[in-house]
C-alpha cells in the first residue's frame, strides 16, 4: 500500500486541529470535547486545577469544573474508568468497558494490584461493604469507620476494588471524599450493558486508541491500552494496513513511519487549507496532545519531561510545568502554582524556547494568562522569573501593571 508523505507542519496542524482547542462552550461543549478526545486522563495533583480540568479549560472557552461535575454526577453522561490510565469516558461506551470489569483479573490496574491479590482475604469485608451500600445508599470510606466494623483504610481499598470490577460507581464527590453506590442504581436506564467478547473489546479499544492519538505509533507501549508486546502491536498494524483500515504516513524529516485511520486521510489532505488561529494555550502535563512524548519530540521538535517526580536539584524547568503552544509551535513552558490562601497565581517560571520574541507573542501570553487567572478565580498574579529576563517587565506592561512594582506582584481584575 502506498504511503502518504506529509510535511511536519501538516502533521502538526492535523494533531492540533484534532484536539479541538476552544471549540466548545458550556456543559454541552464539555461533553462534546470528551467525546472528541475519546477520554480525558484523571490526575489527583492539584498544584493548580487538576489535569482533567486543565484539559477541558483548553477545549471549552468558558469551562467551569461544575460543567464536568454535572455530567458525571447529575446527567450521568460520562463515567470514570481505566482507559489512558484513570479517565473520564462517554457513558455511551460503557458496555465495552463492562468486559474489563467482569474480567478484571486479566488486566493490570495501576495501584490496585495488591488489592486484587488480597481479594479472597477481603471477601467477607467486601460482602459487608456491598450489603451496607445496598441498604444505606451512597457511602464513602469514612462512613464505615464511623460504623465501627471496618476501618476507613480497609473500606477505601475494598471500594476501589469494587469500583475496579464495576460493582460500584462514584455517586458524587464532597471535597476529597468519594461516595459510592451500586452500579445498577447509577447507570442510566437507556444505556446498554450487553458485554462484548474479547475480540470485540480489543477491536473497540484499538480503534478508540487510534482515534485518540491521531497518529499511530507501533513503538508505543500503551498501544490500544491493551498491554500488547511489540510483535503483537506490529501484527495488529500489518493486518489493519492489509485490510485498508489504516494507512502508513511518512513525515518528512522523521525516519519512523506513523499510521492513521482511513477516516482521517481526507483531513490530512485538506488540513493545510484550513484556518488555524495563532492563539496560545497552556497545555496540561497529562494533556491528550502530550500522551506520546516521543511523537511530540519528533513532530514538534520539542522535548517535554514532566519533572514532578524529580528531586528539586534535578529539575530544569520546574515542578508542574505546562508547555506553551502557540499556533503550531511549542514556544515555551510555564510553571504555575495556585496560592489558595491569598488567591494568587504564582508563576514560578516562564521560559521561552527562543531569546527573541515579538509583540504579538507577548499579547497572546497576556491573554492566555488572564484567562488562566479567571479560570482559577483569582485576581492576583506574581511572576517570579522569566527567560529571557526582559520578558517579565514586558509582560507586566502588557498586563497593565505598574512599572514601579519591582517584586513582579500585581493586582489585576479580570
Amino acid at each position: 500500500m502506498d504511503q502518504h508523505t506529509i510535511s511536519k507542519e501538516t502533521a502538526r496542524r492535523f494533531l492540533i486541529t484534532k484536539q479541538g482547542f476552544h471549540q466548545g462552550k458550556e456543559k454541552t461543549g464539555t461533553l462534546e470535547a470528551i467525546k472528541r478526545l475519546e477520554c480525558i486522563q484523571i490526575d489527583p495533583v492539584n498544584v493548580v486545577h487538576r489535569n482533567h480540568h486543565l484539559v477541558l479549560h483548553s477545549r471549552v472557552s468558558d469551562y467551569k469544573p461544575s460543567y464536568l461535575d454535572a455530567l458525571l454526577y447529575k446527567d450521568r453522561a460520562v463515567f470514570e474508568y481505566w482507559c489512558n490510565a484513570k479517565s473520564i469516558i462517554s457513558m455511551e461506551e460503557f458496555r465495552y468497558f463492562r468486559y474489563r470489569m467482569q474480567n478484571y483479573m486479566a488486566f493490570h490496574s495501576p495501584f490496585y494490584e495488591r488489592l486484587k491479590a488480597k481479594r479472597e482475604e477481603l471477601k467477607g469485608t467486601t460482602s459487608h461493604v456491598l450489603s451496607t451500600i445496598e441498604t444505606d445508599g451512597p457511602l464513602c470510606a469514612q462512613d464505615f469507620k464511623r460504623e465501627g466494623e471496618v476501618g476507613s483504610k480497609t473500606a477505601k481499598g475494598v471500594l476501589n476494588l469494587l469500583w475496579d470490577r464495576g460493582e460500584v460507581m462514584i455517586h458524587h464527590v464532597e471535597g476529597n471524599r468519594r461516595y459510592y453506590d451500586l452500579a445498577e442504581r447509577i447507570l442510566p436506564k437507556d444505556i446498554s450493558i450487553e458485554v462484548p467478547n474479547r475480540e470485540e473489546y480489543n477491536l473497540f479499544m484499538i480503534r478508540k486508541y487510534m482515534r485518540a492519538y491521531g497518529f499511530v505509533d507501533v513503538r508505543d507501549w500503551r498501544f490500544g491500552w491493551l498491554s500488547l508486546k511489540a510483535p503483537q502491536r506490529k501484527l495488529v498494524v500489518e493486518e489493519m494496513v492489509k485490510d485498508g483500515k489504516i494507512y502508513p504516513v511518512k513525515i518528512e524529516g522523521i525516519k519512523h513511519i506513523y499510521y492513521v485511520l482511513e477516516e482521517y486521510l481526507n483531513a490530512l489532505e485538506t488540513i493545510e487549507d484550513s484556518l488555524l488561529e495563532e492563539k496560545i494555550h497552556f497545555i496540561a502535563p497529562l494533556d491528550n496532545l502530550l500522551w506520546n512524548r516521543r511523537m511530540i519530540s519528533e513532530v514538534f521538535d520539542f522535548v517535554y519531561v514532566w519533572e514532578i517526580y524529580k528531586i528539586p536539584e534535578k529539575r530544569q524547568f520546574g515542578y508542574y510545568v505546562l508547555p506553551i503552544l502557540y499556533g503550531t509551535r511549542f514556544v515555551g513552558r510555564i510553571d504555575p502554582k495556585l496560592d489558595r490562601t491569598s488567591k494568587t497565581m504564582i508563576v514560578n517560571s516562564l521560559f521561552l524556547e527562543k531569546e527573541r520574541f515579538d509583540d504579538s507573542l507577548v499579547v497572546e501570553l497576556a491573554v492566555a494568562l488572564k484567562r488562566f487567572l479567571w479560570f482559577h478565580n483569582v485576581s492576583q498574579v506574581k511572576i517570579v522569573k522569566t527567560k529571557p529576563k526582559r520578558l517579565k517587565n514586558t509582560l507586566l506592561v502588557e498586563l497593565n501593571q505598574s512599572a514601579s512594582d519591582v517584586q513582579g506582584e500585581m493586582v489585576k481584575r479580570i
